[in-house]
């Protein structure tokens, strides 16, 4: 899995591509310049002065003329966003998911988020109700719909704490 935080871009000049650099996000613009020109792959004696991102290693689709201060910005925001407690895969899940776009608030996007590592619906419903002060902060119609009062009634029963008299009624002992 590629990483928000180990994008790395190719960056080369418009009319010959294939000439450039292999570059780690974020990276300074004018470092961009300035390592393509130190290989002749831009400048005024080459004839290319346009630069173009020709290959990438990314969780998600770079356009060949993304800004690369865009870009730089997205990285960042990823790494406070991780930084605060966020696992690159979440990241990256939240993304595919559409919970998250791409631009340099990344990491406000995801402290808006409730994130809930469970392992299944059942812990996630365990950690919900705890999240929200217990079964008691339920609205009547959550717990109508969601509790199953006969399994209930049968548990109180069987494990001892009620008996049911003759005529229906109950009481506890």
């Amino acid at each position: 899995m590629i990483k928000f935080s180990e994008i790395k871009i190719f960056v080369g000049a418009v009319n010959v591509p294939s000439l450039g650099q292999w570059f780690t996000l974020p990276v300074a613009p004018s470092r961009v310049t300035q390592v393509l020109t130190e290989k002749g792959a831009i400048g005024s004696d080459t004839g290319n002065e346009e630069i173009m991102i020709s290959d990438y290693e990314a969780p998600f689709k770079i356009d060949p003329y993304e800004s690369i201060v865009k870009l730089n910005n997205i990285v960042v925001s990823a790494k406070r966003a991780v930084e605060n407690g966020v696992d690159e895969k979440t990241l990256a899940d939240l993304y595919d998911q559409g919970l998250v776009l791409l631009d340099n608030t990344i990491d406000n996007q995801v402290e808006n988020l409730m994130i809930i590592k469970a392992e299944d619906e059942d812990d996630l419903a365990n950690e919900v109700i705890a999240r929200r002060g217990g079964v008691g902060q339920l609205s009547n119609d959550e717990i109508e719909t969601y509790f199953d009062f006969k399994k209930y009634g049968h548990d109180l029963i069987l494990g001892g704490d009620f008996a049911k008299l003759p005529h229906g009624d109950y009481v506890e002992l």
